[in-house]
Formats: structure tokens, C-alpha cells, sequence
């Protein structure tokens, strides 16, 4: 039988290490098969420390940085979809999902994970991706989509659970600073995070035992940050107990669904 199989797909290098970075580890110390998928190479991004990038170089920067936390969660490379950051919708978005759909079929994962539908915060990027991901789980088990695809080592593949990976209330709670929502700026403006009330949760996955591998992958991602508060950043996360765990809403599932909150996105696909 083929290993257990997760396939995670966000937009941009270090989309992973906050979001589901702990999760990937774990699945990939229980030898299963997980595989990356990174719509970007971030190029558009701020550059954190003017020593480790130019704008210039800033793409190949940012795929070592990604191959290195992919080699941190012990996981496959990172499969690129070689698009430019910040032209996500935009783009022709069926060619888009097309490229997913080929993926999904090579790999073949039981379980796949990407941004749900606000995208954390609203960012166009992170939204598309959302978008192409669920109708590619939709359309890769169809052999009349993008039937041209279909070799010998390309064939039609059900994906058995899709999830949304998503920002609990209180942690965005806990973000906040001086009575204002958390927020990401974006072009000067702030965009507030979307958090999910408890009863909205499906999926907790508990990540203590892989903390520090989380926090060695969100490190390969050097250029994004200032290494002056980096530290203090790396404790608060190491302390506070909401950052143990990351969090999930299953939005379909083939094999039913939990009757509370489940602790394994693998749950109903074990002997």
C-alpha cells in the first residue's frame, strides 16, 4: 500500500511556517508523504535584512529559503506552480488550476490543505490560491478535465478530505495591539486577520513535540524578517500555548465527518 499522502498549497515561501509548518513535520515524522506546493517565490515581498537579498536576486533568495524549511519539516522539495507574486488573480486561472489538477493526480494525497476562503486576511493572492485548490479537488478525480493530462502515471485521483487552515479567535486576538484588530499591512492600508470561533473549528492538531521544527523552518525564512526581534518573537511563540497547536476547518470529506473535534486530519483514512 502507498504511504499516507498531504499535499499543503499556499502562494508564498513562509506561508507554510506560520500556518501548518508544525503540521507538516508531524505528518512527516509519522512517515507519511508530504509534499509542498508554492504558487510564488515571493518576490514581491519586503526584504527583512538588506544583507540576505536584492530585490533583484529576491526570488532565487526566497526558493532556497523554502527548499531549506522543506528539508527543516523533513518533507518532499516544494513543487513551484512559477508564477509572479502579487498577480495571482490576474493570471489565467484556469491554466492555474490545470497545474494543480496535474499535481494532485502525480502525487495522489488522501488529505489537501490550503488558505480558507478570506485567505487569513484578505490578500488577493492568498484567496486565489484558495480558490484554485478547491475546484482542483473537485475536478482531479473528473477524467473529462484536462483529459490531455492522462499517462500512465497521471490519472484521475479522489482526493478524500479538503481543509482550510485558519486563524483561531483568540489568537487573533492575542495579535492585536493597542485596542485595534490584528492586521497585515498591505500597500498602506491594513487588512484585518479573519479569526473562527471555536464551534467554527473542525481540526485541532496538536504540534508541541515539533515546535522547535516549526521554528527551524519559520528560520529559513531569514529574508522575511528583522533578526533584532526575531528572538523575543521565537520565545513568545514557544510560550504561549496557542501556538501549540494548529488549526483546521474540514470542508469536504469523502470518508464523513467528525462527530466533534478531531485531532488527525487523517482521521477515517487509518486501519
Amino acid at each position: 500500500m502507498s504511504k499516507p499522502t498531504l499535499m499543503a498549497v499556499f502562494a508564498h515561501p513562509d506561508d507554510e511556517a506560520f500556518g501548518v509548518g508544525g503540521t507538516l513535520a508531524k505528518y512527516a515524522d509519522q512517515d507519511c508523504d508530504v509534499y509542498l506546493v508554492t504558487a510564488t517565490r515571493g518576490e514581491a515581498g519586503e526584504i527583512g535584512d538588506p544583507s540576505l537579498a536584492t530585490t533583484a536576486n529576491l526570488p532565487q533568495v526566497r526558493e532556497q529559503e523554502l527548499r531549506c524549511a522543506c528539508e527543516a519539516y523533513g518533507i518532499h522539495a516544494p513543487r513551484f506552480l512559477d508564477y509572479v507574486d502579487g498577480q495571482l488573480a490576474i493570471i489565467h486561472q484556469g491554466q492555474a488550476v490545470g497545474k494543480l489538477v496535474r499535481l494532485i493526480r502525480e502525487c495522489q494525497p488522501q488529505v489537501l490543505v490550503t488558505f480558507g476562503p478570506e485567505g487569513i486576511y484578505g490578500h488577493y493572492d492568498h484567496i486565489a490560491v484558495h480558490r484554485w485548490t478547491t475546484i482542483a479537488y473537485d475536478l482531479a478525480a473528473d477524467a473529462s478535465c484536462f483529459p490531455d493530462q492522462l499517462t500512465d502515471a497521471c490519472v484521475p485521483h479522489q482526493v478524500s478530505k479538503l481543509y482550510f487552515q485558519v486563524l483561531p479567535e483568540e489568537l487573533a486576538g492575542m495579535m492585536s495591539q493597542d485596542g485595534k484588530p490584528a492586521a497585515v499591512m498591505m500597500d498602506g492600508v491594513p487588512f484585518p486577520m479573519v479569526g473562527y470561533s471555536q464551534k467554527e473549528i473542525t481540526t485541532v492538531i496538536n504540534i508541541g513535540r515539533y515546535l522547535e521544527t516549526k521554528m527551524r523552518g519559520l528560520q529559513c525564512h531569514a529574508s522575511q524578517f528583522d533578526a533584532s526581534s526575531a528572538a523575543e518573537e521565537a520565545q513568545q511563540m514557544l510560550d504561549g500555548p496557542l501556538f501549540r497547536q494548529e488549526t483546521f476547518v474540514l470542508a469536504r470529506s469523502t470518508v464523513g465527518w467528525p462527530d466533534g473535534v478531531e485531532t488527525d486530519l487523517f482521521r477515517g483514512l487509518r486501519n
